[in-house]
């Protein structure tokens, strides 16, 4: 009995120790729901928005945009089209025809076909499944009479080539180009097969001059332009432009030792746009001429001037006009002033331009043995705004 309860005592004893060595509830390990010290959260990076953009524009510095680069970006158009239809909606899709204009060459189909499905692949990801029997010619006998068919021409052919090849919708397409200006024109028509219903039918077209893309059924984004411009003209909202001209400029004299006088140039003009296109603009400027040795004056000139070239954001936009003021020099250097001008505008604000006037000659003083006047030329460059 003495040795069980000196066992029983040692047992106890040894696990006294044991609890006095475990860890307290400070020590513990730190919950699920807690941070570790030192941890780092890295946050997921956001999916970029995707812009659902109605329309587009195909837009390439030059005259000229290449046919093939207009047909890529219709399809990839058409083909974005159908992504936003949805693949459950559409998807597979039985190409029926395939067809250009007669003034282009008839093997091109083949070749607009394999684009248009890549573009289609592409963007959507769609099954596009080829109809052998819609270019087919089919023969039979009813009611003793022979009848020639030529692709699907009744409803109950349609139902069943979409069964027979598990289809929901049938697409027939159409490229047509126009010469007179030159354009493409890209039509596509989407037929359900269940009830021969048109789902979808739209048109892509491309502007000969500007390569704007734009739709039949949609307005095209210069249209959006043209009628906020119209806006502006019926709520009598004018549309003012400012710029300020810095330079040099000669003035013949004659009978005069030193020649010529060569000033500086300074010039702030205020102008409205108007025109069919906003291509005018007509203003008012003011000018000094300084030359601290010799003259110092003041021009205030009525001014006009034309765009040359249609507006392009890739190109520099040049116009062309004159003027016609009255430069004031004192009680007696007072003269009227014509200038032929031209100036180009750069991107958006540095300006380039140069004019070159008429300057009635007159005498500096009343003393003065010699005149000012004659041809003036004048450079310099400014800015717009």
């Amino acid at each position: 009995m003495r040795r069980e309860a000196i066992v029983l005592l040692l047992g106890l004893l040894w696990a006294l120790d044991v609890g006095a060595q475990s860890p307290t509830a400070s020590n513990e390990a730190p919950p699920d729901n807690e941070i570790p010290a030192g941890a780092s959260i890295y946050a997921r990076p956001k999916p970029p928005v995707r812009l659902e953009t109605r329309e587009g524009r195909l837009v390439r510095p030059g005259e000229e945009v290449d046919a093939n680069d207009a047909l890529e970006e219709i399809l990839d158009e058409f083909a974005a089209d159908l992504a936003r239809l949805g693949a459950n909606r559409v998807a597979p899709i039985l190409l029926e025809r395939v067809r250009v204009s007669e003034n282009m060459n008839p093997e091109f189909a083949a070749n607009l076909e394999a684009r248009l499905v890549a573009a289609i692949h592409r963007a959507a990801n769609m099954t596009v499944v080829r109809c052998y029997e819609c270019y087919a010619t089919h023969a039979e006998v009813e009611d003793g009479v022979w009848v020639v068919r030529r692709g699907i021409s009744r409803k109950e052919d349609l139902q069943k080539l979409a069964k027979k090849y598990n289809a929901q919708v049938v697409l027939n397409v159409s490229l047509t180009l126009h010469t007179a200006p030159n354009s493409l024109a890209f039509d596509v028509e989407m037929v359900r097969a269940a009830d021969s219903t048109i789902m979808f039918a739209e048109g892509y077209r491309v502007h000969p001059h500007t390569a704007l893309l734009y739709r039949s059924a949609d307005k095209v984004q210069s249209r959006e332009v043209r009628l906020k411009d119209l806006e502006d003209r019926i709520n009598e909202r004018p549309r003012f432009h400012h710029s300020i001209h810095f330079g040099a400029t000669v003035i013949p004299t004659s009978g005069h030792p030193e020649g010529p006088i060569w000033g500086a140039y300074t010039a702030y003009r205020f102008s409205e746009a108007f025109g069919e296109e906003r291509e005018w603009r007509a203003g008012v400027t003011l000018a000094g001429i300084i030359n601290p040795a010799r003259m110092a004056g003041g021009l205030a000139s009525a001014t006009l001037l034309r765009r040359l070239n249609p507006e392009n954001v890739y190109n520099i936009n040049c116009f062309l006009g004159g003027s016609a003021g009255f430069l004031v020099t004192g009680a007696v250097g007072n003269s009227p002033m014509f200038n032929a001008q031209g100036e180009c505008v750069l991107a958006h604000r540095i300006t380039l331009q140069a004019s070159l006037g008429v300057l009635v000659p007159f005498k500096s003083s009343v003393e003065s043995t010699y005149t000012v006047g004659g041809l003036t030329p004048q450079a310099g460059m400014g800015f717009t705004w």
